[in-house]
């Protein structure tokens, strides 16, 4: 087994740490343990480093990482720390050069509830992105009828105010390409730029590892949780998202006038 660096280790189980004391603490319990996080995403990496086909003597390293967690404390995670994956994202970029390896592309770190799992279990699947495309469809086709039935109240994005595109998948790719379900015809969009994910009944936003990035509400991010409202920047193109607000929650309180004197 490689050595992982014991700094870049130490900084990952310390940056864990903190994150799941406090808030966490109810659920995670004993049970899970910063430290076991840390060896299972580091022996995960371990696992799937595969031995150079080029010219770059460097083994490599796999950059497509599946956590799943049990189902209370994925949606726990969601609220109290949006930023995790990201987080951890940076780290097996540090892990990895640790190990002196590299990734074939930036990584992708999945995290997603499972209602099999106790609270203080966690699988971690770590692939290349080449070979792990079959494996999320598959793990999303068996949300998909799941996460449909929470969908949002007529979800859409309204194409630079002129197309309006109603939502209802649960996973959504967006891009140049022509395979994608939401098709850009912007020469400054990548092949497949963003994808919406529909998680407990939101739709999230992610950049699909694109050249220019994708900005919400002129806010550069990796992922974001939509809100009606929010306006996601492509390349040059504007997406607006809007939905319903369910029966009841807009309508305001009648309020007599007062008696005429």
């Amino acid at each position: 087994m490689r050595h992982m660096g014991n700094y870049h280790f130490t900084r990952l189980e310390a940056n864990l740490e903190r994150l799941i004391e406090g808030a966490f603490t109810q659920l995670f319990g004993r049970a899970l343990r910063p430290h076991d996080i840390a060896v299972r995403l580091s022996r995960a990496l371990e696992s799937a480093i595969i031995p150079s086909g080029d010219s770059d003597p460097r083994p490599i390293a796999p950059d497509h990482f599946l956590i799943r967690l049990n189902h209370d404390v994925y949606d726990h995670l969601l609220i109290h720390q949006p930023r995790l994956t990201e987080i951890l994202t940076q780290h097996m970029i540090s892990l990895a050069g640790a190990a002196g390896c590299r990734m074939r592309a930036a990584p992708i770190v999945i995290i997603g509830g499972d209602h099999a799992l106790n609270p203080g279990d966690i699988q971690i699947d770590a692939r290349h992105q080449n070979e792990a495309q079959s494996t999320t469809q598959v793990l999303d086709a068996g949300r998909l009828e799941r996460e449909i039935s929470r969908l949002p109240l007529n979800p859409v994005l309204v194409i630079n105010g002129e197309q309006t595109t109603a939502l209802t998948k649960a996973i959504i790719n967006i891009g140049r390409g022509r395979d994608n379900e939401i098709v850009l015809n912007d020469p400054f969009t990548s092949r497949r730029h963003a994808q919406l994910r529909l998680r407990h009944g939101a739709f999230f936003v992610f950049d699909a590892n694109s050249q220019g990035g994708i900005k919400v509400n002129d806010v550069a991010v990796r992922e974001h949780r939509l809100q009606p409202g929010d306006v996601i920047r492509i390349g040059k193109t504007q997406l607006l998202y809007l939905e319903d607000s369910p029966p009841g929650e807009q309508q305001t309180e009648m309020v007599a006038p007062p008696p005429e004197s």
